[in-house]
């Protein structure tokens, strides 16, 4: 049964903004994290991208990546940072509430680590991808380890949106 997301208004790479309504009518791959993680942001992203490459079937959704870190990712740094992967994915950013009520509401957890050195700090992060149908409702998650044949079957089997 689908869950029903929590109302949120967050800013795109583009500085423009993005809510609920934004979610409506194609699929949704979300994926949370930073661009200053070091190693499971980088190596999901890049299973994703290799994932779209490998689809059988034109693409019948949207991927976006949500920011657990707003105090260094703004929407200038996760464009750049997307650019590496997809240019066409949506990254989102804003108040850490809004944020928090997003990532709460499809079960991602963050956590701020703080680090040795002073004011540096990393956050532990779900590792999980969410997809959301059409209606922006939380319809499945896939769970690290990844397969990226089996996601890219799996984004091959999406629906063509009613």
């Amino acid at each position: 049964m689908p869950r029903v997301v929590a109302r949120f208004n967050l800013i795109n790479q583009n500085n423009s903004v993005f809510t609920n309504t934004d979610l409506q009518g194609r699929w949704t791959i979300l994926f949370s994290g930073f661009t200053y993680c070091p190693d499971i942001c980088p190596l999901t992203l890049g299973q994703l991208q290799a994932a779209e490459q490998q689809m059988t079937k034109d693409k019948q959704h949207q991927v976006i990546f949500v920011s657990v870190d707003p105090q260094r990712d703004t929407p200038q740094s996760l464009q750049q940072y997307l650019h590496w992967f997809q240019p066409d994915w949506i990254g989102l950013t804003g108040e850490p509430a809004e944020l928090s009520t997003l990532l709460d509401s499809l079960g991602l957890a963050q956590v701020r680590i703080p680090a040795p050195s002073e004011g540096d700090y990393s956050i532990e992060h779900s590792t999980a991808i969410v997809l959301l149908d059409p209606q922006g409702r939380m319809a499945a998650y896939w769970k690290a380890p990844l397969d990226t044949a089996q996601l890219a079957a799996d984004f091959s089997a999406l629906p063509a949106p009613n």
